[in-house]
């Protein structure tokens, strides 16, 4: 029998495959993702995208991460594990349709596997399921539906499916052996992986296998990231200069501008006692300090910190699955799944640095703790004590002997039984399952409040402070999440219609959901500077009933109909329903549609007795940037915020339509053209904090420095503009905020051809094209598109990130006897980085008048337009090859080269670090992997 998980992917279209099964007669139906009726391949009206076992291997991924990130229909919310990614370090995520990973349900042989313990409040990253669990080797195809599910799988599928099936019914033995590695012997990772089955279902009444996958990964310093544009970097952001920070363990110190104003932004002095040569003179020559800088014309002691900013973090995977299935009878089975999974890693930074800025400690509950490194008149370490003109003054300074940075492990634990069978004419299938997901994060080197306050209460000097024990602490934080469910389905024919046997499907489920993540207690009591309190503590049940109707009204039209009734705990019930239709016009050309409701309950952690607490980085004060009397760190500020859980949020909810023709032209030649249309209602979103910021109305939810000597004056009448002090503090509750409408178009185009004695030759196009992605933050809103842009700069009331209009790869194989070789074309195209649209003095969100470029302005990476007039982040096009040799018995030794040209990833401003967008791009160059397996 032919495989129908080539349905609607390279090599085959469902035609062709209908030809072959014809040839191979009986047909089998088997459950493809997205319905829960057996079928054929010719017979899914639903969008679903099969990645063979056969693709996995040509397109040389190291992991799931990397493999989902060759897909066009994944978006750009995806997370990748490389780099420290904030609130997701650690994790590797998917989005289709770049509605994020709480949009975009993952199944494990379809069922759900648990969420990680995190919580992220960006916009669609509330829930999580960390593709790092998955073992590659393990895998026998990946199912993509891509159109909504919710009306099958439940919360969570609006956007689609990824279903990742692995091996089943598998006897032998097979090792793999890889290393893969860029030109210069960075990026390094090595891999063993293999599976071991025996026994027959049919002849000894039973299956097993287990198999494993363990992988190591190398650090990587963003020195050694050479695929970037280096110099441009280096011009506009100082990325890899002489100057990385002028706070370092060599302190600074700054007065008041005013005596009595709070605002310590007059440079007094230095101390320089460092190596000669890591001393600098403030100047707009060292990127990116502004002119409005208060260093400018001083000299400090630079420190160093590019050497611990990572390109690739240290890694360590380990991955164990076993399978058993048992014929009880001729009409029964019993099958067992058990699975773990272990990765451990870490990412290196800088030290932690006392600012001369006020900065706000937050315990768990109650009010944030203000503190600011003011030293006394008479403090030993004030450098005007005992002078005429003694003042206090506030202190820069890094504790550089504790290491910065941090490290990760993510264990999962999946435990599944169940029985299914034949009986009376249903086929059914039961199991109970668990699904835990656990985090051990340590933060390194936070500075630890009861002592570094002891510099300001007791005049205790800088450098006894540095030398205390304690005075820096490595902050654990832990968290759990689970899922326990069990469920029951079962399928049958109901009668004859002109086309055929009607299908149903009926089924249930139970589950209950835990998320449990516990913060440092030192954290808690707000005793740690600078690290902000995640927790959860929360739990509920779920209880699911579903049906499916398949309906061959005539033999070239199949309708299908789903309806699935959810109850969440302290929600209504949730009807979701879904209707599908495909007519068969031809043998040649078919025509198939979808319509879906779908809904998504808030996650744990957006409305049950948790919450998290965050930084904002290099936020761009708009009151005060740029303004006489500010400072430059008004420019690229760092401020606190709340990310409050709400008890009141409503489930979002969404409505899908796709619609599509299937055409073969000739036998060889496929065309699959789908339309997708989603619009998503009530999102559970985070309240944008430039929002918050900005409109008068929700002043109450932002804290400014309230000292009146640091609020600016207006110019026209030199009177003190009420709260105009520096940012401290932002509150930032979630909210069921406006709405999301996205389409586009997929397209697939299938070609092989028989090349007689020179071989096969087999060519696919995949390409998703997004045309509108509106998004508007709050009711009310306009609905602004942000294709084609980095949407929260497009509409800064928004948290969408980049999405290009265009994703596309070309691939073709040529075949021929024990050789194979594939070529891959991969195509991103272009984010524009402009301006246009923000919260309006009356609150309301309207056009810039002109739109802007973000980036290319006095405060903004002033030299951005000279090397980019036209304001965007430039598309990228790689080429990859693949070669296969099976000459040698039970072998198959690979070799793939990614990035074949060394094409370098895209100059992206708004990652002045890296220099590049790593969940859209990737910096290492030409990309080799070499791959030994053999069966036995």
């Amino acid at each position: 029998m032919q495989s129908i998980a080539l349905l609607g992917t390279v090599g085959w279209s469902e035609f062709a495959l209908a030809q072959m099964q014809a040839a191979d007669a009986p047909i089998e139906r088997v459950i493809v993702t997205g319905s829960n009726l057996k079928r054929t391949s010719t017979e899914n009206p639903s969008l679903v995208q099969v990645i063979s076992k056969k693709e996995i291997e040509q397109s040389g991924a190291v992991s799931v991460a990397d493999l989902m990130a060759k897909v066009p229909a994944l978006g750009s919310s995806n997370q990748v594990d490389s780099r420290d990614g904030g609130f997701s370090k650690g994790l590797a995520t998917a989005s289709l349709r770049n509605l994020g990973s709480a949009s975009t349900l993952v199944l494990i042989n379809g069922r759900r596997m648990s969420p990680a313990a995190y919580a992220d409040p960006n916009a669609g990253q509330s829930t999580q399921y960390d593709l790092n669990s998955i073992p590659l080797s393990a895998l026998e195809r990946v199912e993509i539906l891509k159109d909504g599910g919710s009306a099958v799988y439940g919360s969570d599928a609006i956007a689609g499916v990824i279903n990742f099936i692995t091996k089943s019914n598998f006897k032998g033995g097979d090792i793999t052996a890889q290393h893969s590695q860029d030109g210069y012997g960075n990026f390094g990772r090595n891999g063993i992986s293999g599976a071991y089955g025996f026994g027959d279902l049919d002849e000894d009444r039973f299956n097993a296998f287990v198999a494993f996958d363990f992988s190591r990964r190398d650090r990587t310093p963003i020195a050694e990231a050479r695929a970037v544009h280096a110099d441009q970097s280096m011009a506009m952001d100082g990325r890899l200069s002489n100057f990385y920070s002028s706070v370092s363990q060599y302190p600074v110190f700054f007065k008041e501008s005013r005596l009595g104003s709070g605002s310590f932004n007059r440079y007094v002095s230095a101390d320089l006692s460092c190596n000669p040569a890591d001393i600098r003179t403030g100047s707009t020559a060292l990127v990116p300090m502004l002119a409005s800088d208060v260093m400018i014309g001083n000299k400090f002691c630079n420190y160093d910190g590019w050497q611990y900013e990572d390109a690739q973090g240290k890694a360590e995977s380990s991955n164990v699955l076993a399978r058993g299935e048992f014929k009880i009878d001729a009409n029964m089975r019993a099958f067992a799944e058990a699975s773990y999974s272990k990765s451990e890693l870490e990412y290196a930074g800088v030290s932690r640095t006392l600012s001369r800025n006020k900065t706000t400690v937050f315990p768990k509950d109650g009010p944030g703790i203000s503190f600011q490194p003011i030293l006394g008149v008479n403090h030993p370490d004030n450098p005007t004590r005992g002078t005429a003109g003694a003042v206090p003054v506030a202190v820069n300074y890094r504790f550089t002997d504790a290491k910065g940075g941090s490290s990760n492990e993510n264990t999962s634990t999946r435990l599944l039984a169940g029985l299914k069978g034949s009986h009376m004419n249903w086929d059914w299938d039961t199991g109970l399952l668990y699904n835990e997901s656990k985090r051990h994060q340590v933060s390194n080197g936070f500075l630890y409040l009861p002592i570094v306050q002891r510099l300001v209460t007791d005049n205790v000097p800088l450098k006894t402070i540095a030398s205390t024990p304690g005075v820096t602490v490595d902050s654990p934080l832990d968290g759990k999440a689970s899922i326990t469910q069990w469920d029951f389905k079962g399928s049958t024919e109901l009668g004859q219609l002109a086309g055929g046997a009607i299908g149903l499907a009926l089924g249930g489920e139970i589950k209950q959901e835990k998320m449990s993540i516990v913060p440092d207690a030192r954290t808690v009591n707000g005793q740690i500077i600078g690290l902000a309190n995640q927790y959860s503590q929360a739990k509920r049940d779920v209880r699911s009933v579903f049906s499916e109707v398949r309906l061959p009204v005539l033999k070239s039209v199949d309708v299908e109909l789903a309806g699935r009734y959810d109850k969440y705990d302290g929600f209504s019930g949730s009807f979701t329903p879904k209707a599908g239709v495909k007519w068969t016009v031809s043998p040649t050309l078919a025509v198939r549609g979808t319509y879906s409701e779908g809904f998504r309950a808030p996650s744990l952690t957006q409305m049950v007795d948790g919450g998290t607490q965050y930084f904002l980085n290099n936020f761009e004060d708009k009151l005060r940037c740029g303004k006489p009397g500010a400072d430059a760190t008004d420019c690229l500020k760092s401020l606190s915020g709340v990310a409050a859980a709400n008890k009141d949020l409503v489930p979002e909810t969404s409505k899908s339509f796709t619609a599509g023709l299937i055409f073969s032209p000739v036998s060889n030649f496929d065309i699959l053209f789908d339309y997708y249309n989603i619009r998503k209602e009530k999102e559970t979103d985070l309240m944008s904090a430039v929002a918050v910021i900005q409109d008068p109305k929700l002043a109450s939810r932002v804290k400014r420095d309230q000292n009146q000597g640091t609020w600016l004056r207006d110019p026209a009448t030199g009177n003190l503009i009420p709260n105009s002090g520096p940012l401290i503090s932002i509150e930032t509750p979630y909210i069921n905020a406006g709405g999301t409408r996205t389409s586009g178009i997929d397209l697939e185009l299938a070609l092989r051809n028989n090349l007689g004695a020179y071989g096969k030759l087999a060519s696919r196009l995949n390409a998703s094209y997004t045309l509108s992605y509106k998004k508007a933050q709050a009711d009310g809103d306009p609905m602004i598109d942000l294709v084609g842009t980095n949407g929260a700069i497009y509409n800064d009331t928004t948290s969408v990130g980049e999405i290009p209009r265009l994703r596309a790869s070309l691939s073709s194989t040529w075949s021929i006897q024990q050789h194979s070789l594939t070529a891959t074309a991969n195509y991103i195209s272009s984010i524009s980085m402009m301006a246009a649209y923000s919260t309006q003095e009356d609150g309301m969100v309207g056009p810039y008048d002109p739109a802007y470029c973000e980036y290319g302005r006095a405060n903004r990476n002033e030299n951005y337009l000279k090397f980019y007039p036209d304001c965007k982040v430039k598309s990228m096009t790689t080429l990859d090859l693949a070669y296969a040799y099976t000459g040698l018995r039970n072998t198959v030794l690979s070799f793939n080269v990614a990035n074949v040209f060394n094409t370098k990833a895209p100059y992206d401003p708004s990652y002045a670090t890296a220099g590049y967008n790593s969940s859209l791009h990737s910096a290492r160059g030409r990309f080799f992997t070499v791959k030994a397996n053999y069966k036995f």
